[in-house]
């Protein structure tokens, strides 16, 4: 008789407030087992973020909540070698590092608390890795670990769908070899499911205190206290029930259709257990995606285009067109233009009733090399400072550009000297006391 193969149990439990919630979860998914005292313990949270402080973490970074309990496990159970590491998007201009993404999101407090080190995944030194016909740098502490516990956030993403467990491990690649995953023809789902198959978290810890919709942006983002936690030692699965949470179908996920191709699964739950909390008890349905158009449209602003930059756009351009967009919600709302586009990423070309067009970045400007008259805004990423003067200069009217390049030159000012920390309508509101800043 053929023996029925087991499933891959995955927890899903309530955050309580209590410090009880995680061992439950851990004790529910076996999520230890394999662990020994002397391994080399690696967690792999999600900072996508080290610059503005008035950014909200709510749903964008791990909770230093969830990073200081696995900690105090971990040492409960006599493990001592334990490294934090990821590799936050880079953007000098807007001072955002890693170490000042972990000092934002809190784990830097509890990280010295518990005695774990802290590692920069964007200088840390690398190991090259053949995904199909593509090198790829990896960081040499997510392969040489002996137990790596995958730390994501519940989380939309606009371009693919979700960004939980097997997405957050392009965090573990330089900065060189994310861009190349959002640029080479294998295209960026194929590669996260191909990056999946070298690095194997041994544990998977979905941080659902809060979930974020219509991630990961600057703009138009919509966080949500959830108070969840999805756990298991599968990260395929984990993403699965993770997906199905936030009410989205993980059919429909592209990533997770490349990786169950490479491995010979089905995206599905009947390879799954659920224990604790059933799914249709704790689902949200979340939207994964808004455009800016829309976003400009609710800040009263007409005659602006806008199209979806598709995959091809990395972070470092993402946090460009976002912050554009922010500035123009604040500083133009009701504002009518004609016929003005702004094009982002290597997939995207200008409209041709388009009156004037702007082309962010290098991979835009290769993209529309044929168009002599659009503004072009080169860099890889651009410069905020750059591309929002240059909008306002040649596309807004001249007595509004004034204003606002006034205001602007003067904001600058005060972030440069670090008087000035500058929020925007389209965060969106987090109060307290369902957004609870002591999470972070």
């Amino acid at each position: 008789m053929e023996q029925k193969q087991s499933k891959e149990i995955v927890a899903i439990v309530k955050h309580d407030g209590s410090s009880h919630f995680l061992k439950k979860a851990m004790e529910l998914c076996n999520g230890l087992d394999g662990l020994n005292t002397k391994d080399k313990v690696l967690l792999k949270p999600n900072v996508l973020w080290g610059g503005t402080k008035a950014f909200p973490q709510f749903g964008r970074v791990t909770t230093s909540t969830i990073v200081g309990e696995l900690l105090q496990i971990l040492r409960d159970r006599g493990c001592t070698d334990i490294t934090i590491g990821e590799g936050t998007i880079l953007n000098e201009e807007m001072g955002s590092t890693t170490m000042r993404g972990y000092q934002w999101s809190g784990i830097e407090k509890v990280a010295k608390r518990y005695g774990a080190r802290l590692v920069d995944f964007n200088s840390e030194p690398y190991e090259e890795v053949h995904l199909e016909n593509i090198r790829a740098k990896i960081s040499k502490p997510a392969l040489e670990c002996d137990f790596l516990i995958d730390l994501p956030v519940l989380k939309a993403h606009a371009q693919t769908k979700i960004s939980l467990g097997m997405k957050n491990l392009k965090g573990c690649l330089a900065m060189s070899s994310k861009q190349t995953f959002h640029r080479h023809r294998l295209g960026l789902n194929h590669l996260i499911a191909l990056l999946n198959m070298k690095i194997r978290p041994s544990l998977t810890i979905i941080d659902g205190i809060y979930g974020l919709e219509r991630g990961p942006d600057f703009v138009g983002a919509i966080p949500h206290r959830m108070d969840l936690i999805i756990a298991g030692k599968d990260v395929f699965s984990c993403d699965i029930v993770g997906a199905m949470v936030m009410g989205i179908q993980p059919e429909g996920v592209e990533h997770l259709k490349e990786f169950a191709s490479l491995s010979s699964l089905t995206v599905s739950l009947d390879g799954v257990e659920v224990r604790g909390e059933p799914i249709n008890q704790v689902v949200q349905k979340f939207e994964w995606r808004r455009s800016n158009e829309d976003i400009l449209s609710q800040a009263g602003i007409t005659g602006v285009t806008v199209q979806e930059p598709g995959l091809s756009l990395c972070s470092g351009c993402m946090i460009i067109m976002g912050a554009l967009v922010a500035v123009l919600t604040k500083d133009c709302p009701g504002l009518s233009l004609d016929g003005l586009e702004i094009c982002g990423g290597r997939e995207v070309k200008a409209k041709r009733d388009s009156k004037k067009v702007f082309l962010v970045g290098d991979c835009a400007v290769s993209a529309n090399k044929d168009l002599k008259n659009a503004v072009m805004i080169k860099g890889c990423p651009p410069s905020v400072a750059n591309t929002v003067m240059a909008l306002v200069r040649k596309g807004l009217p001249q007595q509004k550009a004034y204003k606002i390049l006034m205001s602007r030159m003067l904001k600058g000012i005060g972030t440069k000297i670090g008087v000035y920390d500058e929020s925007f309508p389209s965060f969106g509101v987090c109060r307290p006391p369902e957004f609870d800043k002591n999470h972070f």
